[in-house]
């Protein structure tokens, strides 16, 4: 028996070890193909949805949401169901011994229920309120991060902080005044719910007294007995795994779910590359929001060179974006070579049109490797031309390692 309960340990740390490399692999996996989703997703999504949305949000949804769910994948999905079966086992054991033992085992089981239904009552508000006020701090710090810049600019450190210290503070305290409400509960489940010795020693030495059960059996009885604690103990450890799980896959849900530009599938054939605006209307809340352009009417000939010339918030941004199919336009239509744009695929359009935006980006690599995202597959004497043809040859010769800067 010894031997047998050696291999038994042995077994449960190999299966354990290898459950464990498994759903990690799984899991991690499965939150590098839904940010990749998202991503992707969120480069089809209409402009409007991009420009209206919080930076601090997509912060939230890419990095924590997607990662609330590796706790759940990883380690919920094994540890949970061995925490569950384990358990099980035991109470299917009792009742094969005696029945009554069985019963006396699960006496105390459902009183410990009790206390945690009555903490869980107000559960799904008070998580969902929990989740709101998060993604309301995320979006405030990201908010003062990206803005400390203007914030020091302008002496506006103190008020700007104010802020922010604010949404920390009031996230802090909603948390605590939370988890004081719960605290009672949970602490008396916590508490009942290793007494599994209050049913079975009694009902064990009646049992032994009686002739019923020996000594040996009323000893693995309440060995068992022990035994089923912490798992028990453990399995309540992933209520909120599965709550974040529900939200993360809830808002993820919410994200890909969105309506998308449509895109044809066949190139189209193009007659040149002049673009015509023709009787176009734009709204950005869709068609019933405020008009911000009303029955426009534009050619801009191939080969010539437009200036559109007028004051802040007239437009000039707005039918760039609309030429570029940023958006789609609310009525009437945009042609590129007598083709409307909303013929052609997304990536047709974006090589026949190059745009320089107002707001500089640069991502975190080498000034190269910038200039050849346009065309990833660029050689060196490519992007070389690139830069030379805009201009950009003379500065790159200023800086220390030029291009690899």
């Amino acid at each position: 028996w010894t031997f047998a309960a050696l291999l038994g340990y042995l077994g449960s740390t190999w299966f354990g070890t290898a459950s464990t490399m498994l759903s990690h692999r799984s899991a991690f996996t499965i939150l590098k193909n839904i940010r990749t989703e998202l991503t992707g997703k969120l480069a089809r999504v209409p402009m409007g949805y991009i420009l209206d949305t919080p930076s601090g949000k997509f912060k939230t949804m890419l990095v924590d949401t997607v990662e609330k769910l590796e706790l759940p994948l990883a380690h919920m999905i094994p540890e949970l169901s061995s925490n569950l079966l384990l358990p099980l086992a035991v109470v299917i054991a009792m009742f094969a011994i005696d029945w009554r033992m069985g019963l006396a085992l699960l006496v105390t089981i459902p009183v410990a229920l009790v206390p945690m239904a009555a903490g869980m009552r107000s559960y799904n508000k008070n998580y969902a309120a929990y989740m709101a006020a998060n993604n309301h701090v995320n979006s405030v710090i990201v908010e003062y991060v990206e803005g400390i810049q203007v914030v020091k600019a302008f002496s506006q450190g103190e008020r700007s902080y104010a802020k922010f210290a604010q949404a920390v503070s009031s996230f802090r305290d909603f948390t605590l005044n939370w988890f004081r409400c719960t605290w009672a509960s949970m602490n008396l489940c916590l508490s009942i719910l290793p007494t599994t010795l209050l049913g079975t020693l009694p009902v064990g030495i009646y049992l032994y007294q009686t002739g019923v059960l020996d000594p040996a059996q009323v000893t693995l009885c309440l060995m068992m007995a022990l035994g089923i604690v912490s798992p028990l103990m453990r399995a309540t450890a992933f209520i909120n795994s599965m709550k974040s799980m529900q939200f993360a896959v809830k808002d993820t849900r919410e994200l890909l779910d969105l309506p998308q530009l449509s895109q044809a599938k066949q190139e189209a054939d193009l007659d040149g590359s002049g673009i015509r605006f023709r009787n176009v209307a734009f709204s950005y809340g869709g068609t019933g929001g405020a008009e911000v352009l009303h029955d426009l009417e534009l050619h801009i000939p191939q080969g010539s060179f437009t200036a559109l010339v007028g004051p802040s918030g007239g437009g000039k941004s707005t039918i760039a974006r609309l030429a570029a199919r940023f958006w789609d336009v609310t009525a009437g239509s945009i042609t590129l070579g007598g083709r409307d744009i909303r013929e052609m695929p997304l990536k047709q359009l974006s090589q026949a049109i190059s745009f320089v935006t107002q707001d500089n980006f640069l991502f975190d690599c080498s000034l190269k490797e910038n200039i050849r995202l346009g065309k990833p597959d660029a050689s060196d004497e490519e992007v070389l031309a690139a830069a030379r043809a805009a201009q950009c040859e003379e500065f790159l010769a200023r800086l220390d390692r030029g291009w690899d800067t």
